[in-house]
């Protein structure tokens, strides 16, 4: 009796900052259509277990690919949501444009913290203003996040105005947002038009840019026109980069899409010429890379509500940390004073499944003067936010109101 064995061919985990096991299970992750049929082809199996991906490929009795696939191979998942609240604890935009999706691949190398991430690089740039919620790296690779808007100040512990460490992980961001593009679409222009010139760029393997042309053409129109259908449908499913009369933008074309839409996508290649890390085989011997897709949780400004009549002040008692705590452990979350009724914190707080130890000191209670601690108050819920506006900046709010 012949026996048949499958190895892991690669692995995607998703994890998310804001669960105490860092553990994701938002999400529900299907092939397409047509790496279905690569699948079959390939003796290969693709399955969801929790918050991984697991990609089997058939080997043979000494635990090699049984049939190489292709190196051309390109997998293709979906990643859909199953968790209504997901945006109010991540740190995105949680206006979600239609047509945008979020793309990660094995082509994107980006190490971090001994895992390998296959969201984008984030890089720092002295010349990028930044934002609260914004990310960028220290020179020591320590990721940081904006929290009030700055330029040319480099995200550092001394500069915790601006910037608040979170750790060595890498996480997604806008860099990874592209827009969804059916094969056939009207494309319009910002003015009217005589013609449209025309450019595709696929992605390089050389080079490992967008540099491959893989359409060019120019049509002429009988008078300026203010938009035009925009063919693409030569293209098979893919990121692309389409250059419009000068005008260039990243895009993603899979037709599966228009009918269920996704939040992501997870393209994998059997591409040589990867780092080693991130490819799949060296010749007929499974690497099994584990792939890592990373959400920060969101920060909010914590505003607690004491009863009328009463005020107080909120700390933030600090965890009994190990030596050599990482980063996150060892933030200094502020309530300024004076005691008040509505009591804010002097920066953003990460929301997280894991409860923070907060204590109130009531100063006055029915506008009579009192001395009461109370332990143990609670950390807001993600389910409700509100904004706040401090200066030229926004912040989601986290409400908390307390029958004190």
């Amino acid at each position: 009796m012949t026996s048949i064995s499958y190895s892991y061919f690669f692995r995607v985990e998703l994890l998310h900052k804001y669960f105490a096991n860092n553990i994701c299970n938002d999400f529900i992750i299907t092939p397409s259509v047509l790496t279905q049929t690569a699948l079959n082809g390939n003796k290969m199996l693709a399955r969801q277990y929790g918050n991984t991906l697991y990609g089997a490929l058939q080997v043979d009795d000494l635990g090699k690919a049984f049939m190489t696939p292709s190196n051309s191979l390109q997998l293709t998942f979906f990643l859909r949501l199953n968790n209504p609240v997901f945006f109010n604890y991540t740190n995105l935009p949680s206006v979600y444009q239609s047509g945008k999706v979020y793309y990660f691949t094995n082509r994107n190398s980006n190490v971090g913290n001994g895992k390998n991430f296959i969201s984008q690089a984030i890089i720092f740039s002295n010349t990028t203003t930044y934002h609260p919620g914004d990310l960028a790296p220290d020179a020591n690779g320590v990721m940081f996040e904006c929290i009030s808007t700055c330029t040319g100040i480099v995200p550092s512990a001394a500069n915790s105005i601006n910037w608040m460490p979170i750790d060595k992980n890498r996480y997604i961001s806008e860099a990874d947002a592209l827009q969804w593009m059916p094969s056939v679409s009207t494309y319009t222009f910002s003015t009217p038009q005589t013609s449209a010139i025309i450019q595709v760029l696929a992605f390089n393997t050389v080079n490992r840019t967008f540099t491959t042309n893989v359409l060019s053409k120019t049509i002429p129109f009988a008078q300026s026109t203010k938009s035009f259908k925009l063919d693409l449908s030569v293209l098979s499913p893919g990121k692309y980069k389409l250059t419009v009369n000068g005008a260039s933008k990243f895009i993603y074309i899979n037709d599966e899409l228009g009918a269920n839409p996704a939040f992501a996508v997870i393209e994998i290649f059997n591409d040589s010429t990867l780092p080693a890390a991130y490819k799949l085989l060296t010749g007929t011997t499974l690497n099994s890379p584990l792939y890592s897709i990373n959400f920060l949780n969101r920060a909010t400004i914590w505003k607690y509500v004491l009863n009328s009549g009463s005020k107080g002040n909120i700390t933030v008692n600090p965890p009994d940390n190990p030596p050599n705590s990482p980063p996150d452990d060892q933030l200094d979350f502020n309530f300024p004073g004076p005691s008040a009724n509505v009591i804010v914190s002097g920066s953003p707080i990460p929301l997280s499944e894991a409860a923070l130890n907060i204590s109130l000191a009531l100063t006055t209670v029915n506008n009579k003067p009192v001395n009461v601690n109370i332990n143990d108050v609670a950390c807001p819920s993600p389910r409700m936010l509100s904004t706040f506006s401090k200066g030229p900046d926004k912040y989601a709010c986290s409400e908390i109101f307390l029958n004190y």
